[in-house]
Parts: C-alpha cells; structure tokens; sequence
C-alpha cells in the first residue's frame, strides 16, 4: 500500500520588475525629504525679488521690456546657479565627507543609481522652484495687466541651466568629495555666470549665442507682440545645456565602484551622447543668422514662425488715421496728437499718406535698437511706423513734448525722402521748413536731431554737435529760413511741383525759393 504525502507549498516570488521601480520611488522620496535645497530657498527667494522682479518694475507694461533684464539677461539664472551648483555639490560629497562610499559598493543597487537618485531629488527641489518662482512672477505681470506673450521658450532655457548646473555641481561633489567642494562650486559657478555675460555684450554672433545669458539679438521691440518669439535660438541652447548634463551625470558612472562593467560603458556611452548633443548644439548656434524677427538659425527654423500675430489694429483720427497694434493701444491717442501738426502741414501733397500704420521694429545686433526710420509707400501713400525700435527716450513715453517732436521729425525725414541716411542738404533744408510749419522752430531743431536715432548731419552743416544747446546755422539753416519766410500759399505750390525732384535727391540749396 502506497502512502501518498502532500507535496510541500510553494511561496511565489515578488516580480522583481515590480519592486525595482517601488524601491527607487521610496529612494527618491527619501532623497527629496532630506535634500538641503528646501534650506536655501528663502535665500534665493529673497535674492530673486530684489535682483529680477524688482528691477523689472520700472519698465513699461510689455512683456519683452519687463523680461529683458530678467530672462534676456539671465539675471534668473545667476540667482539661481550659485546656490544649486553648491548644494548640488554637497549633495553629491555627502557619502565621501562621511566615509560611507564603501558601505554603497555592497548595497543590492549600484552605486551609479543611488547617486542618480541624490541628484534626481536636488534636480527637483532647484527646477521646481525655479519655476514656481518665475510662474509667480509672470502671474503678477498679468495682473498688472503687462501687453504681449510671455517668453515661454526662455523660461525652457533657464530651467535648462539649473538643470545643467545641478549636475554638473554633483558630479564635482561626487568625484572630488570635500568640505571645500561646495562653496568652490559655488563661487565657480557665479564666475561662468559673469564671464557668459560679459562675453555675451561683445559678442553678437557666433558661438557665444549658446550661453544661457547672452541676449544679442534675442530681447527687442515688438517681440511677442507684433510677431512671436523665434524658438531656433532656444533650441539650440536647451540642447547644449541638456547635453552637458547628461555628459556629467554620465561622468559618475565611469569608476570601477559605480557598478560592474556593462554599466560602465553604457555611461561612456551617455558622456558621449551629452558631449555629442552640447557640441552639435554650440555648432547650430554658430550658425544663426540676424533675421527681421529675431535669430535664425536654418536647421531649426520653422518658416510657420515668421508669420505676425494676428491682430485687429486700434485706430483713431477721422481724416488722417492712426492705426496701432492692440497692445499699442494706450499710446494712440499720443501717437496721433503727436503727427496732427506735420500731417496738416503737407496735406494736399504729392505723395503725402492718408493714414498711418505701426510696422514691425526690424532686429539689429546687440541689445538695443535705435534709428529705423519711418518709411511712405504704397497706393494710396501709408506712413509705416516702426514704434518698437524708434530710440525715443522713456521707451513707450510718447506724452512729453519732446518726444512729439521726434516723431514729426522722423514723418519729415521719410516725407522729403532721406530714408534711413542722412538725406541732402536740399532734403535737409525742406525737412527743417516742415517742421517749424509744425510747431518745432528752426532754433530748437539742432538739439531735436541730436535726440534721435537717424544719422547726425548736423555737424557737417552748422547743425547739432556734441554740446547743447546747439546754435542753428551753417547753409542748409539758412536755406531753410529763406524757404520758411516765402508765404505758406507760395510755399505749399513750389513743394507740390517740385517734390519728386527734391525725394530723388535731385535739388541743391541754390535752387530753393
């Protein structure tokens, strides 16, 4: 007789592939709860509001003039690097200052992993509250009711940078672990800050378009407001910075403690990878090109960017229209009071336009713009008006006298022909006569042209110097002075026939009544 007996039960075994991605999320929360980034956050907060909210304040209501110091200029990033570059580092010499690296050579995970999980957590706290801090920001210039579209592309490339610098200062605490690494790290991260932005105000193109704090060509009038942020610059520098934190993070995995072999070359294979990413993106960059609408950069750029923000233009004025994009819309009524009197004074003209219209501001290296001249074309004649890049002081202040006068000045200039140059001493001549039919006498034109973008030709003809005030003389003043006493009806019917002569450059002084 055969006693059977039951075989004994088998315990089934956890799926390891369910345990992996537990055990790392408990490893990460217990990272985040004791990371010291959460400690240095009202620092930084404090640091933050005095160095980029605050400044921002005294700018005009428009995005791209609130954000130029702030993300033009990086001041967000440098508020932020030092302090995340010395925690980082100090987050990743934690186990070499306290003597346990060893104790993680044994440890079932390798070592490689735990250490992305150190970083990982610093990662969070500092690109968290980067951008919890910059969202609050843009939540107050909205309230504010600020014009335009935020730069959203250059809040990426900031968050970027604290990412990169937060590996790249772990992978120096890590391999270099030392009560010292830390404050080094810091203030060698606030030197790269300075140097990418003293280098970023000498160079406009070129390689140095890849630092994160160089804003040649990227921060100008009408950005966000006439046509929208390009992204190929951006671009470029999220791949750059994003490439120079996988290459560090991967630097940490090439020891012999950090795991066994295959896991060695596959962080051989990441440094490569990252170096690969930072130097093709660095090589993009060098080829970015100055477009209407900001940098260009051809493998990148989508033509789709370079259509204008569709927008329904604010007019005012009953004969002679003044049309303003909506973002524009609280200077319209000074824009128009400002062109009243020299639009009265060539009504009835060859030429002369019907109505005004705001052009988009044309990018010009470095930071600032200044000296687009206003331009008449078209059937019937439009006056365009590049209101974003006209140089006038107080950037959108258009209620002092001023100011008026350098608009009428710049309708003048583009009324007699001059364009963008000089113009003749003829064209000169008769730009002078408007104006003082506009209200601008000939004795307080010299110090007029000197407050204006527009080429000087002054000096060269008794005009405006280097000192004000500037006495009104020389040949083209006088010419103009013979002009103006001729009465307003003899006047008006000598321009009338002789306007295309005078705009094709085609007149000389003598030849003026």
């Amino acid at each position: 007789m055969t006693v059977a007996t039951d075989a004994p039960a088998r315990r089934r075994l956890p799926s390891v592939g369910g345990t992996v991605p537990l055990t790392a999320a408990r490893l990460l929360r217990l990272e985040l709860r004791h990371n010291a980034m959460p400690w240095l956050l009202p620092l930084i907060a404090a640091l933050f509001w005095f160095d980029s909210y605050r400044p921002s304040m005294g700018m005009p209501q428009y995005w791209v003039l609130r954000t130029f110091w702030n993300m033009g200029q990086g001041h967000t990033i440098v508020d932020f690097v030092p302090f995340v570059a010395g925690v980082a580092a100090w987050m990743g010499s934690r186990d070499g200052r306290r003597g346990t690296a060893d104790l993680l050579t044994a440890a079932a995970r390798p070592r490689w992993a735990m250490q992305l999980a150190t970083w990982s957590a610093t990662a969070i706290w500092a690109v968290g509250s980067y951008l919890v801090f910059v969202g609050v920001m843009f939540a107050l210039y909205a309230h504010q009711g600020v014009r335009g579209e935020p730069p959203w592309w250059w809040v990426a490339v900031g968050a970027a940078a604290i990412l990169a610098c937060s590996a790249v200062g772990f992978a120096v605490g890590a391999l270099y672990p030392s009560r010292f690494t830390a404050p080094l790290a810091a203030f060698g991260a606030l030197v790269a800050m300075a140097m990418s932005s003293q280098i970023g105000f000498s160079h406009t193109s070129g390689w140095a378009q890849i630092l994160p704090t160089n804003s040649n060509g990227n921060f100008q009038p009408d950005s966000g407001m006439l046509y929208p942020w390009l992204p190929d610059l951006p671009i470029a520098r999220i791949m750059f910075l994003a490439g120079i934190a996988v290459a560090a993070l991967g630097l940490l995995g090439l020891p012999a403690a950090a795991g066994g072999p295959r896991l060695r070359l596959a962080a051989a294979v990441t440094v490569l990878a990252g170096l690969a990413a930072a130097g093709t993106a660095a090589g993009l960059a060098g080829t970015a090109r100055l477009g209407p609408h900001g940098l260009v950069i051809p493998a990148l750029h989508d033509a789709a960017n370079d259509r204008p923000i569709a927008a329904t233009p604010d007019c005012a004025g009953t004969g002679f229209r003044v049309c303003l994009n909506p973002d524009y819309r609280s200077e319209l009524a000074h824009v128009t009071a400002a062109l009243a009197p020299v639009v009265r004074e060539v009504a009835g003209l060859p030429g002369a336009p019907v109505r005004a219209a705001q052009t988009p501001a044309i990018y010009s290296a470095g930071e600032g713009q200044g000296g687009q001249a206003m331009t008449i074309s078209g059937h019937p004649p439009v006056l365009g008006m590049p209101l974003g890049a006209l140089g006038l002081p107080g950037a959108f202040g258009w209620t002092d006298g001023m100011t008026a006068g350098q608009l009428r000045l710049l309708f003048a200039h583009a009324f007699v022909g001059a364009g963008n140059g000089v113009g003749t001493p003829a064209q000169q001549a008769v730009q002078a006569v408007l104006l003082q039919g506009a209200g601008l006498p000939i004795a307080m034109q010299p110090n007029l042209l000197g407050s204006v973008g527009l080429p000087s030709w002054a000096p060269a003809t008794g005009g405006p110097g280097p000192t004000t005030p500037v006495p009104a003389t020389g040949p083209v003043y006088a010419a103009a002075r013979r002009l103006a006493a001729q009465p307003p009806a003899a006047r008006h019917a000598w321009l009338g026939a002789h306007l295309a002569a005078l705009r094709a450059g085609q007149l000389t002084l003598a030849q003026l009544p």
